[in-house]
């Protein structure tokens, strides 16, 4: 019997049907009853986590724990966000239901160690930036993590706050210069660290070398949950 998959969503919607889709699209199945039972609480309550970061806005954690609870009370048997920089509260939200969380990032560090890459450069919002969520891990498993410069930083927020209000192409010259300027520095992969980015870079047919944590993501959930992946 297959385990049901709990998505914690809302941060922002789009990401989390994008989680969901890339579930669905990457179990191998003959017809839909083979497909994984997944619930999705897209929770459009839970405060900016980079806001509550960097500024002191309202903590994510009381409405991520509503929606953890909501999904281990319909059944979820594995937990996966759809955000990364809400990973930041996840050692919290561990203790407030009964459920095993997947992480997103250990998700994407495995794909970046698979391809055997030591250098990547790491898109993500800022909040994710100041916590370290990815740096510290990189270096526990030698892999040179680089960080944008400022401007950049604030580029790939301008990117990702326009996707989370549905404005999914805008800023492509400088994104395409900012990606140009990274490989020189000798980045050999993007990891896609904001769950907005992957949506960006599919809709606008951006050509790089990238991690997408959310695919990372979606295919542990598969295999944890008793399927296979395509």
């Amino acid at each position: 019997m297959s385990k049901i998959i709990g998505i914690l969503g809302g941060m922002g919607p789009l990401a989390s049907v994008d989680l969901q889709e890339k579930i669905i699209l990457n179990t191998k199945v003959a017809s839909d009853r083979e497909h994984l039972h997944v619930i999705t609480d897209c929770n459009t309550n839970i405060p900016d986590r980079t806001r509550a970061i960097l500024e002191g806005g309202d903590s994510a954690l009381p409405e991520m724990a509503k929606s953890a609870k909501r999904l281990a009370a319909a059944g979820a048997q594995v937990l996966i966000i759809a955000c990364n920089t809400a990973h930041y509260y996840l050692e919290d939200l561990e203790k407030q239901v009964d459920v095993p969380f997947l992480s997103i990032i250990d998700a994407a560090l495995n794909e970046v160690e698979r391809q055997g890459a030591k250098k990547i450069s790491l898109l993500a919002t800022k909040g994710t930036y100041k916590t370290a969520l990815y740096q510290n891990k990189c270096e526990k498993r030698s892999i040179l993590c680089i960080e944008p410069e400022q401007e950049d930083k604030d580029l790939l927020m301008e990117v990702i706050y326009d996707v989370k209000a549905g404005n999914i192409h805008e800023h492509l010259d400088r994104m395409k210069g900012f990606l140009d300027n990274e490989i020189k520095k000798g980045a050999e992969l993007f990891i896609l660290a904001c769950t907005e980015l992957p949506i960006y870079f599919s809709f606008n047919s951006i050509n790089a070398p990238v991690v997408d944590p959310t695919l990372a993501l979606a295919l542990e959930a598969i295999a944890y949950a008793g399927a296979e992946a395509l």
